[in-house]
């Protein structure tokens, strides 16, 4: 039966490394494609706890370490998960027999490190860690060493379970070092230290091993998640944003064209409404009736100094230079109120001609709004009649009153 599972083993285990150099030619030919195919030896050492069925107590004081040989072959299909054919050679003595085991399993392994790490450095992506489950069967030959049942044996073949964790470092493309824990239980019907048969053992593996990954920087235990998984192709929307940009300067310059003529069409009419408010203004102005204005005591003042001081060459439109100062400081008044319009009344005494009274009247007030205008009055502002000896202010039988009406008067209005 040893034989028969032994050389089950030794063809599975040709006809893969087979398979894989097949596939590492038909890749490299075709320069494409990932090779899925690794082979590890290991080694290490292994301790066996045996118990009766009825008696689950630790016996790992009656148990030795004892040393234990292998060999895998796996099919990686993707960074995260495998299938692989694994045997062991161990051994399994114990202080009251010993023991030799030919174990053969089929087993699954998952990269935790992908599964929970995806996107780590380059550097930790060399570092992983596989959790390794595995069934099949175990070929066991063993011999009782001391006891009253000395030189009983027994050979036979009993199924088998196992879990492990297995650290492995990628030193190279084509090579890894690994260190790996494992915990197997089988039901081998050994001879128990106590006495009698048992009911199953425990083993508890530790080992060290080399791996060959074949296709090298092309095997998939090679090749990050991220870099395994399917690529999204992003079209490339360059050449699509770019006319949209165009378009968008397009409509933008047209847009700006159009409020640079809205502007300017809105600044005309604000021009013209401004005329047009100013030329209604002006109106209002032009055609609002004047209103006969009061001075103030101030301003009366100024008036009735001015024209009390008022005096002419005689028969003429001379004003004399006497009269200068105080007409000046009506000028100034004046000027401080542009609002004003100023009517001048001309009179005078009734000797003489009525013709020339009337004559010399006009021209002592029209001497008067000259006067002003001279000095920066508007001339629109002012104007001037003579009424001749019309509207005495006093009898003309007398000189003093003759005096009187030789005068100039001002009325002021506002609008």
């Amino acid at each position: 039966m040893k034989r028969k599972f032994l050389g089950l083993f030794v063809a599975s285990a040709v006809a893969c490394n087979a398979f894989a150099q097949e596939e590492v030619a038909a890749d490299s030919a075709a320069a494409k494609g990932l090779c899925h195919w690794s082979f590890d030896i290991n080694g290490g050492v292994n301790v066996i706890n045996s118990s009766k069925s009825n008696d689950r107590a630790a016996l790992l004081p009656n148990s030795d370490f004892n040393p234990q040989v292998g060999a895998q072959v796996e099919y990686t299909f993707n960074p995260l998960w495998g299938l692989g054919l694994d045997y062991t050679w161990a051994r399994n003595n114990q202080k009251k027999y010993e023991n030799t085991a030919h174990e053969i399993s089929l087993f699954a392994s998952s990269n935790l490190s992908n599964l929970l790490a995806k996107y780590r450095s380059a550097g930790w992506q060399k570092f992983n860690t596989y959790l390794n489950a595995g069934l099949g069967a175990m070929i066991y030959d063993y011999e009782v060493t001391e006891g009253k049942n000395k030189g009983y044996e027994n050979d036979g073949a009993a199924p088998m379970a196992w879990l492990g964790l297995n650290f492995e470092y990628n030193v190279s493309k084509y090579f890894a070092i690994g260190l790996d824990g494992e915990a197997r239980r089988s039901t081998v019907k050994a001879w128990h230290p106590k006495g009698g048969e048992n009911g199953g053992s425990w083993q508890l593996m530790a080992n060290v091993g080399v791996r060959y990954k074949f296709g090298g920087d092309r095997n998939v235990r090679n090749v990050a998640l991220v870099d395994y998984e399917p690529k999204v192709e992003v079209p490339d929307i360059t050449p699509l944003l770019d006319e949209q940009k165009r378009q968008a300067a397009e409509m933008t310059s047209r847009l700006e064209e159009q409020i640079n003529n809205q502007n300017s069409q809105i600044a005309k009419l604000q021009n013209e409404l401004k005329a047009t408010q100013d030329s209604l203004n002006k109106h209002i102005r032009d055609t609002k009736p004047a209103v006969r204005y009061t001075p103030t005591k101030e301003e009366d003042e100024i008036i009735k100094t001015a024209f009390s001081q008022l005096e002419f060459e005689s028969a003429k439109a001379i004003i004399k230079q006497s009269s200068y100062s105080s007409l000046d400081g009506l000028a100034t008044l004046l000027k401080a109120h542009q609002e004003w319009t100023v009517t001048l009344k001309g009179y005078t005494d009734n000797s003489g001609q009525a013709a020339k009274n009337l004559q010399l009247s006009k021209d002592r007030a029209a001497a008067v709004k000259a006067y002003l205008v001279n000095k920066g009055v508007s001339a629109s502002k002012i104007q001037s009649f003579g009424y001749g000896s019309a509207n005495p202010v006093a009898s003309n039988t007398t000189l003093a009153g003759r005096a009187k009406n030789r005068r100039v008067e001002i009325e002021l209005y506002s609008k």
